[in-house]
């Protein structure tokens, strides 16, 4: 199975075809998604070795990409944002600033959209102590696009939030960010 979704991958990773929108493929989220998982479980590095190559170019391209259907770019780009940070040890890939990129290019754009406004939530509630531990100043520093992601979303997404929320205050960001939370809904 496996070998299925690497090469459905590494067909997209290096065809030209989809060089300008590597999302417009439907079977690459559900591939990433499950490479990921079948090296999470099988804790193989060869086979992270494999797949690394492949997504950091992926990765590249749909940031790049002026995507038709952006919900769709930002969902990939998490399934590998989260590939990034279960396995940049063994990659010696440091996500910061993939996750960087993912807030300012695809976030800010999207986060009215409430299937990746529930995804992000999704992604920082999984990986809240990984960040908050190996990126202290990353969640503190995008907070106000949190606010706007929670403002759009705030009826739907509300207690996802709350979820999330300790993540976002950081030695030094908490008198910073106390005004903006009295507004928060």
């Amino acid at each position: 199975e496996w070998e299925f979704h690497l090469r459905s991958l590494s067909s997209i990773a290096r065809d030209s075809n989809f060089a300008a929108d590597p999302s417009s493929d439907p079977s690459l989220l559900d591939s990433v998604r499950r490479l990921c998982e079948l090296c999470t479980r099988e804790k193989s590095e060869d086979l992270i070795a494999r797949i690394y190559p492949h997504l950091n170019k992926v990765f590249q391209r749909s940031v790049a990409s002026a995507s038709q259907n952006q919900a769709s770019n930002c969902l990939l780009l998490l399934a590998i944002l989260q590939f990034f940070l279960d396995h940049g040890d063994a990659t010696l890939h440091d996500a910061d600033p993939s996750l960087r990129t993912f807030f300012r290019t695809c976030l800010s754009r999207e986060f009215a959209d409430g299937v990746v406004a529930e995804a992000t939530l999704e992604f920082l509630f999984l990986n809240k102590e990984k960040i908050t531990k190996s990126f202290p100043t990353l969640l503190p520093q995008f907070f106000p696009l949190f606010l706007k992601l929670i403002a759009w979303n705030a009826e739907k997404l509300g207690n996802k939030f709350l979820k999330v929320f300790p993540g976002f205050f950081a030695p030094g960001s908490f008198i910073p960010l106390l005004p903006s939370t009295i507004d928060v809904p």
